[in-house]
């Protein structure tokens, strides 16, 4: 299932597939990793995993990426060096911009709306993404919440990169809705 999950969203569109499962064991975590990352790079997508440099080097994926509570940027680049991508999770423009001189190669701001997959305190909304937009030229991802009715929210706010879990996990068709966030996110100049 694991397999023909990220197969059919490539297919769909999903340029980038992130691994985040702290309830898995390190072996079957590494094991999901490797598997992930070749159906992905199969498909030409990249594979991320979440909160663990090691693992990421050692299943070969694409990237790392962490979030503030998480290893820092820059030690997850000690383990990773420039061949993997690094990203970072940002809640306010000042981490955004600490994540750009850390060294990140992208990063993801949010949470925006509340998230069926995640719980937070606060959510900051457009008005964040429109602040980074402005000032940050690295690749940046609205994160937290984003569905289909929201889309339009992030869109003019500046951003045309989203990570998207639930709204595409919980759809009675996966494919069809990652094709039309796909699709919504092309039209944009």
């Amino acid at each position: 299932a694991f397999v023909e999950r990220i197969a059919t969203l490539a297919e769909a569109g999903v340029d980038i597939f992130q691994l985040r499962d702290r309830s898995l064991d390190d072996r079957i975590l590494l094991d999901r990793a490797r598997i992930g990352t070749k159906v992905a790079n199969d498909h030409g997508a990249l594979f991320i995993v979440n909160d663990r440099p090691d693992l990421a080097i050692a299943a070969r994926a694409d990237g790392v990426h962490v979030g503030q509570e998480e290893m820092p940027v820059a030690d997850s680049r000690r383990i990773v060096g420039q061949q993997l991508l690094v990203g970072v999770s940002t809640h306010s423009l000042e981490q955004a911009r600490a994540a750009v001189s850390e060294g990140a190669d992208y990063i993801g701001c949010g949470p925006v709306f509340p998230s069926i997959t995640k719980s937070f305190d606060s959510f900051v909304g457009p008005e964040l993404l429109r602040q980074v937009a402005k000032i940050v030229d690295l690749p940046a991802f609205a994160i937290g919440g984003i569905h289909q009715a929201n889309l339009d929210q992030v869109l003019q706010a500046g951003f045309r990169r989203v990570a998207i879990s639930g709204a595409i996990r919980d759809a009675e068709n996966p494919k069809v809705v990652a094709r039309d966030f796909k699709q919504r996110l092309s039209l944009v100049p």
